[in-house]
């Protein structure tokens, strides 16, 4: 398995084991700002627990802290694609979409490995900005958390400024791995 298809897998599974329902009630009871404010205090604590004790927290933390990033951005999108669509059961496919406009990035009709690689990329770009700050122990977890807790934030804002108005959400789509749109070959 090449790098591409292990990405892909990877956001697969992260998107699929997300509590979708969860993220629906929360944003019901709390409002889709409280639900991305929620959100960031999250992934500011793996930042600053990664970047607390410097570089030994660091490099054991680090991926931790990437994964966490991750669901709390997938989190944040699908929070915000419930509050301005009413639906919180998208497709694999179209929520990548969104993941990726929401990062800058190019995509056309159809969803392939090489646009994946280009998110993550840019969330991995975006979350190595901090990365040299946690080396200095206590000073890394000021820095780690301001900027996790900066980078999810961005990510709501991002994605809340996305006019979805002519989008076609399909709640619960199988998706089939044989046709273009869906498919995540090149």
């Amino acid at each position: 398995m090449n790098k591409e298809d292990l990405l892909v897998n990877s956001f697969r599974q992260v998107f699929e084991n997300i509590n979708k329902e969860g993220i629906k009630e929360s944003v019901d009871r709390n409002g889709i700002d409280r639900f991305i404010s929620d959100c960031a205090l999250l992934a500011a604590t793996t930042g600053a627990a990664t970047g607390f004790g410097g570089f030994s927290t660091m490099i054991v933390g680090v991926p931790v802290d990437v994964i966490n990033n991750v669901i709390q951005q997938f989190r944040v999108t699908l929070g915000v694609i419930y509050h301005k669509k009413g639906v919180y059961k998208v497709s694999f496919s179209q929520f990548m979409k969104i993941v990726g406009v929401s990062l800058g990035v190019e995509i056309g009709a159809s969803l392939t490995k090489s646009v994946m690689f280009s998110i993550a990329n840019k969330i991995l770009i975006r979350l190595s900005a901090s990365s040299a700050g946690k080396v200095v122990p206590f000073l890394g977890a000021v820095i780690g958390g301001s900027v996790n807790y900066g980078f999810i934030r961005a990510i709501g804002s991002a994605v809340k400024r996305i006019d979805m108005s002519s989008i076609v959400f399909e709640e619960d789509v199988q998706e089939d791995d044989s046709t273009d749109e869906t498919s995540l070959s090149t």
